[in-house]
């Protein structure tokens, strides 16, 4: 539901917030009062054009802030915010638009930067709003196959044959893949096989050439290997000077004579002991080493030479050993496909076949249901036109076979005829204003299972409407606001006394400029104004008329 409606430095708003509630909501106010104002700047937030005469006289920018609280994710909206990366913080979602005076704009979705075409594809799945603005989800085909669908309970089918078209699309790709130029696919099967071939000659192991850099290090520094191992064992223990091994016996020496005259010495004897047995380690292990080691010119050869040939299958296909045996397993299951052309595309085709078999016929039990849904449909429609004084208007839902597509085979569209003795014509073509929200509001409070949009915004509803279909009108709206939330734009007394919640809007001078504002009322302020709308005074007689419609039904 659209929770918060934030309005600053537009037209002759100055600064407004106002908090909107569940239910059915209205706004009144004194004709001029900025009403429709309010419903402009929120159709800018939901992506509608703008104009940089919108912005108020003196200010640097014009900027509307609209918080929705989101309970329900339809799938739609989730596809959307995805294709986006766009998440929720928690449950509420802000749209945001601001616009100067030279008519640059941007959109902003939960404070993050976003064009305004995500704005108007948010904003579709957000708001409906009807009448003299255009941002009519109920308009748009695809979103009349939806509603039917909904209506006709139909969704879980619609959903199953999206999934059979994808599967009959992707096996249509792999077919043609497996039917492009034989001689083309040939030549490419003969050059794969070259390239396994060159791949497995080569009979590359997966750590093999970390450990064939690891040989030729140490095979190429092998002479310094051994000047250095044997530098080292002499120092410690057979140089010709004296070494390490002979000093630190004279050390221990030293030191237990010592230990001999003060028992603290002891301690540091063991030590030197110690060292020395370490010493003695170390050396037989330099020994060892430089015992077992060899230098082998030709060996050297071997190694770069293998490592030649790595790096050569680097550059045509990986940049790892790893890499190049991928490539190589995809070049051989290529090779296999081709040389099962034949097979697979036999498979193939008769996996089509059956997938188209049961599409048909998926699509025909869809048909028959939605067919049977629209004759229901257009019964309950037309009758609720009447109800709301469109007397002789006629609703009808045309279907039209197409190919099979996800969908499956039908094109849905909604018609009207406004007027007895009128041609139907498509919904999007009828006329605009009021009429074009009692139209709406007829497939609104039909479809209200059906349609996630959570709220509905009916601008100037009651024009031409009057005495019983105005109290017709006030129960339709109050029917719907059980299940979305309702916000009306209105002069009429019935409805204004029907809603949950009331706004008034109102034209004041303040400081010599002129601006609009907008107050929650309640209690006699509500009563006054309902009795304004009565006869446009506030008098004894309409006073007591606004009471008695405000009483509880």
């Amino acid at each position: 539901m659209l929770e918060t409606l934030s309005i600053k430095n537009y037209a002759l708003i100055d600064d407004v917030e106002v908090d909107l509630t569940d239910g059915f909501n209205v706004l009144t106010g004194e004709t001029g009062a900025g009403k429709s104002i309010i419903v402009g700047a929120l159709n800018l937030v939901l992506g509608a054009r703008a104009a940089g005469e919108v912005v108020r006289d003196g200010a640097a920018k014009a900027s509307i802030d609209a918080v929705f609280r989101i309970t329900n994710v339809s799938r739609r909206l989730a596809r959307i915010l995805k294709n986006h990366d766009i998440d929720l913080d928690g449950q509420e979602l802000i749209l945001s638009r601001t616009i100067t005076p030279d008519g640059r704009s941007r959109g902003y979705v939960s404070g993050t930067l976003a064009p305004i075409s995500v704005l108007a594809e948010i904003g579709d799945e957000l708001v409906d709003l009807h009448g003299q603005h255009e941002h009519q989800s109920l308009l748009k085909p695809e979103r009349q196959l939806d509603l039917l669908d909904g209506f006709a309970e139909t969704e879980a089918l619609a959903g199953e044959m999206g999934i059979v078209v994808t599967q009959l699309r992707e096996i249509d790709r792999r077919i043609a893949d497996l039917d492009a130029d034989d001689r083309e696919r040939a030549r490419r099967a003969e050059f794969l096989r070259f390239e396994v071939s060159e791949i497995d000659a080569a009979d590359l192991q997966p750590e093999e050439e970390a450990a064939l850099k690891e040989r030729r290090n140490l095979v190429g520094n092998a002479e310094r290997i051994c000047a250095l191992a044997g530098e080292a064992y002499a120092a410690l223990y057979e140089g010709e000077e004296r070494p390490a091994i002979d000093a630190l016996d004279s050390a221990i020496t030293h030191i237990e004579e010592l230990s001999q005259i003060d028992a603290r010495f002891r301690a540091l004897a063991d030590q030197l002991t110690a060292l020395r047995a370490g010493l003695e380690a170390v050396s037989g292990e330099v020994r060892n080493y430089t015992d077992r080691i060899e230098f082998d010119p030709e060996e050297l050869d071997r190694v770069n030479s293998r490592l030649n040939v790595i790096s050569a299958l680097k550059r045509k296909y990986g940049d790892s050993i790893d890499a190049i045996l991928t490539y190589r397993a995809k070049a051989a299951e290529e090779i296999d496909q081709f040389d099962r052309r034949d097979t697979l595309l036999e498979e193939l085709r008769a996996q089509h076949q059956s997938l188209l078999r049961g599409g048909r016929e998926l699509a025909g039990t869809l048909t028959k249901k939605r067919t049977a849904a629209a004759k229901r449909l257009d019964k309950q429609v037309t009758a609720a036109l009447q109800d709301l004084g469109m007397k002789g208007g006629a609703f009808e839902t045309h279907i039209e076979p197409v190919e099979l597509c996800a969908t499956g085979a039908d094109r849905v569209e909604f018609y009207l005829a406004a007027n007895p003795g009128e041609r139907p014509k498509p919904l999007r073509q009828v006329a605009s204003g009021g009429e074009i929200s009692r139209i709406m509001l007829a497939l609104k409070a039909v479809f209200a299972q059906a349609d996630q949009i959570p709220t509905l915004i009916f601008d100037e509803i009651d024009s031409g409407v009057g005495g019983a279909v105005a109290v017709k009108v006030a129960d339709k709206l109050r029917g719907l606001a059980a299940t979305h939330q309702t916000i009306c734009i209105t002069h009429i007394p019935q409805i204004a006394a029907a809603a949950n919640t009331h706004y008034s809007v109102a034209k004041l001078i303040q400081k010599g400029r002129t601006t609009t504002t907008v107050q929650r009322i309640e209690n006699r302020a509500r009563v006054e104004e309902v009795a304004r709308l009565l006869d446009g005074s506030v008098s004894d007689v309409s006073v007591r008329h606004a009471e008695a419609l405000l009483r509880p039904q």
